[in-house]
C-alpha cells in the first residue's frame, strides 16, 4: 500500500474524526489541496467518507454550500454517515483577536462534538499564529497539512513520525472561484439554505410528486417514514420563520458584525 494511501486511511478512517489543519503561503494552493484531499481521495477514490461540506463555492452540486452555524447543525447530524467539512478560510472568518466572538463562541460548541457527528473538521489557514487557538488545540488537531508549493504538502501528525512530504499532488477535479467571498455566520441570511433530504422531500411533496415515487426516491420503506420526514421538514422551516422574525431591522438595537474571507490559493 502507497504510504500517502496509510496515511489517510489511518488518519481518517481508523481515527476518530477530529480537525486537520491546512496552512501554507498565499498562492501555494490550500484551499484546492483542500478539495482534492477531501472530494478526489477521501469520498471518491477511497470511500472513508460519504458526503463533504463547504463554505466555498464549488461547481460540484454534491457538495453541501454551508456558510452559517444553524445549516452546519443540521447537517452535520441529519445522519450517522461519515462526512468533511471544509472551513475556509479561518484567518479572516475567526480570527484569533476575536477570541471571544460569538462566532468564535460558537464554535467551541461544536468541536467537541466532530466525533459524534463523525465529521472531520478541515481548517484552511494561511497563518497559524493569527488563527483562534481552539482550531490548534493539540486534543482536537490529528494532522497538520503543510502547502510548500503547488504540488508539494508537508504531513505532520503524532501518528507518524517526523515531516513527511508528499510531491506530484495533483489538481482537484472540482473546480472553484478563488475571489468569490466564503462568508461565515451564525444564522442564514434570507431564504432557508436547504441543506437537508427532509427539506427536499417536503419541496417535492408540496408539488404534487407521486408519493411513491417521493419514497423510493429517498429510501423509505413505510409511509410513516414519509410523514416523519414532513413534520420534521415543517419544523426547520418554522425553525428559520421564527429566526427572521426576530432579525427584522425594525426589531434591531444593535448592529450584528460579519465575518468575510476570500477563498484563496
Amino acid at each position: 500500500m502507497p504510504f500517502w494511501d496509510e496515511c489517510l486511511i489511518k488518519l481518517y478512517k481508523e481515527s476518530p474524526a477530529s480537525i486537520s489543519v491546512i496552512t501554507g503561503k498565499w498562492k501555494t494552493g490550500k484551499t484546492d489541496f483542500a478539495l482534492f484531499l477531501t472530494i478526489d481521495e477521501l469520498r471518491d477514490r477511497l470511500g472513508i467518507v460519504e458526503k463533504v461540506g463547504t463554505n466555498i463555492w464549488v461547481d460540484d452540486p454534491t457538495v453541501s454550500h454551508i456558510d452559517n452555524f444553524v445549516d452546519l447543525e443540521t447537517w452535520l447530524f441529519m445522519d450517522r454517515k461519515k462526512k468533511a467539512f471544509i472551513f475556509d478560510e479561518a484567518l479572516k472568518a475567526a480570527p484569533s483577536r476575536s477570541a471571544m466572538s460569538k462566532l468564535n463562541v460558537k464554535w467551541l460548541e461544536y468541536i467537541p462534538e466532530l466525533s459524534k457527528a463523525r465529521t472531520h473538521l478541515f481548517i484552511i489557514t494561511q497563518e497559524e499564529s493569527f488563527t483562534e487557538k481552539m482550531f490548534l488545540h493539540p486534543t482536537f488537531v490529528r494532522a497538520r497539512w503543510i502547502k510548500r508549493a503547488l504540488k508539494v504538502v508537508d504531513l505532520i501528525s503524532d501518528q507518524f513520525d517526523g515531516v513527511n512530504r508528499f510531491t506530484d499532488i495533483p489538481k482537484s477535479k472540482v473546480n472553484f472561484d478563488p475571489y468569490k467571498i466564503a462568508t461565515w455566520s451564525l444564522e442564514p441570511k434570507g431564504d432557508l439554505n436547504i441543506v437537508d433530504n427532509d427539506i427536499l422531500l417536503a419541496v417535492e411533496y408540496a408539488n404534487n410528486s407521486r408519493t411513491h415515487e417521493i419514497m423510493k426516491k429517498y429510501g423509505l420503506k413505510y409511509r410513516s417514514d414519509l410523514t416523519n420526514a414532513l413534520r420534521r421538514a415543517i419544523k426547520k422551516m418554522y425553525n428559520v420563520y421564527k429566526r427572521s422574525e426576530r432579525v427584522k431591522p425594525e426589531n434591531l438595537t444593535t448592529t450584528e458584525p460579519q465575518f468575510s474571507a476570500a477563498s484563496s490559493v
